[in-house]
This record gives structure tokens, C-alpha cells and sequence, in this order.
């Protein structure tokens, strides 16, 4: 236990840890609340439905990952897909010609949600091997069912180094995967894009990263945050 914690701190300045520990109580405190209790039993029967592995809890240093990246990054926790039609209405999806991108998609919850829909690819991009291997088999074992509208891809990779497909209208999913030390090089490349690009991101916390250039619009949809850039406002 000691030494896992000593782990997870290395590296990190006061502030860093500071603002880590507040990161968990919060965290903590709402896994309390019936709301989420409620919310983790719907997570739980998607698994009972396909047979998949996606609502288990991955803290970071359970993983073979880089602690120089791992100390931006926050704990795999699954996300749950009930919203998306909602958030594709709103922001007048064009699935034949659009590109799904979960950043941060660990066990390929939200990649896979997206997929039985018909996007022309659905991508989750991951740092952490052994959460890319289970995504895989979940993709596998979803495949095998029939269930999956649009082909999938995981990456196993730094989502700061990731270059995003330039060829295809993006629709990009962050759920509070990194801080902003990662944030920072996935906006820039986003804002470097010239075809309509959407963000749908839940619990915010990186949302400076955005605001800073102006060059994005902002709305809610189901209360979670979404963003277009210039030429997806334009669409």
C-alpha cells in the first residue's frame, strides 16, 4: 500500500500533490452518493449484456505505464454511452462521414457505445497496454455479437503525441482523461484542423486548454459540455 502511494507521488511538486488529493476525496465522496450507486449498476449491466470488461476500476499504478505521463493522467473509470444519442442530435452528426475519437478510452466503454452507431471509424486512444489488450477483447467479443455498426481501432499510445485523421469530420470524447500538461498538445492539434470538429467533454477540468484561443463554441447538452470548432459551427 506504502509503496504503491510513494509511486503515484514521485515526481509530482506540492501543488501537484495538493491538487491530487482533492482530485480523490472528491472522487471518493460522490462514489457515495446513491446517484452514483445507481449510475455504477447501469455501468455493470452493459458488462452482463455482452460478457465484456469495462466497468472494473484501474488505478494507474496498477499499470505498465510511464510515470512521466502517468502523473498527468487520472484513474481508468468507465463511462457510460446513454446520452450519445442526444449529444449526436444535438450536434447534427453526419455518421457516414464522421470519425468517433475517445482520448483516453481505456477499456473502450464509450468507443464501443459509439460504434453501434454507424460511424465511418470509431478510435480509442490509450496509453496503458493492459487496458488496450482488454479493450481489444471487448471489441472482439462485441464484433462477435453483431453489435458494432462502425469499424474499430485502438491505439496504444501517448494521447499527446496522437495525430488525429485530417480527412474526416472528428467527433471527440474526454472524460476527464489527463491534466493539462496533456490537454495542452491534443488541443493545439485539434485547433490546427480545418474540417468540422465537436468535443463532447464531462467533468471539464482541462477546459482552459480550449477557452484559451477563442477559437472554439461552447453549449450543453444532457448538462455535459460540448464544443465546435469553426467549421463544424459553420456545418
Amino acid at each position: 500500500m506504502l509503496s504503491s502511494i510513494t509511486q503515484r507521488l514521485r515526481g509530482r511538486s506540492a501543488g501537484e500533490i495538493v491538487r491530487l488529493i482533492g482530485h480523490n476525496i472528491v472522487y471518493h465522496a460522490r462514489e457515495l452518493t446513491p446517484q452514483a450507486r445507481r449510475r455504477n449498476r447501469s455501468f455493470q449491466a452493459f458488462d452482463a449484456q455482452w460478457g465484456t470488461d469495462t466497468f472494473a476500476m484501474r488505478e494507474l499504478h496498477t499499470l505498465s505505464v510511464d510515470p512521466a505521463v502517468a502523473m498527468h493522467a487520472r484513474r481508468y473509470q468507465a463511462s457510460s454511452g446513454i446520452n450519445m444519442p442526444t449529444w449526436f442530435a444535438d450536434l447534427k452528426v453526419d455518421f457516414a462521414r464522421t470519425a468517433f475519437i475517445d482520448y483516453g478510452c481505456g477499456k473502450g466503454r464509450a468507443v464501443l457505445e459509439a460504434a453501434r452507431f454507424s460511424f465511418a471509424r470509431a478510435i480509442g486512444v490509450e496509453f496503458a497496454p493492459e487496458l488496450v489488450a482488454i479493450a481489444n477483447r471487448n471489441r472482439d467479443i462485441m464484433a462477435g455479437r453483431g453489435a458494432l455498426a462502425a469499424p474499430v481501432e485502438f491505439l496504444c499510445m501517448d494521447a499527446g503525441a496522437y495525430e488525429p485523421p485530417a480527412d474526416i469530420d472528428l467527433v471527440c470524447f474526454f472524460y476527464d482523461p489527463f491534466g493539462d500538461a496533456v490537454m495542452a498538445p491534443v488541443v493545439e492539434r485539434l485547433e490546427a484542423l480545418t474540417q468540422p470538429v465537436s468535443v463532447i467533454y464531462l467533468e471539464p477540468n482541462c477546459i482552459g486548454q480550449f477557452r484559451r484561443s477563442g477559437h472554439w463554441t461552447e453549449a450543453v447538452s444532457v448538462d455535459n459540455l460540448v464544443l465546435r470548432n469553426p467549421a463544424a459551427q459553420a456545418r
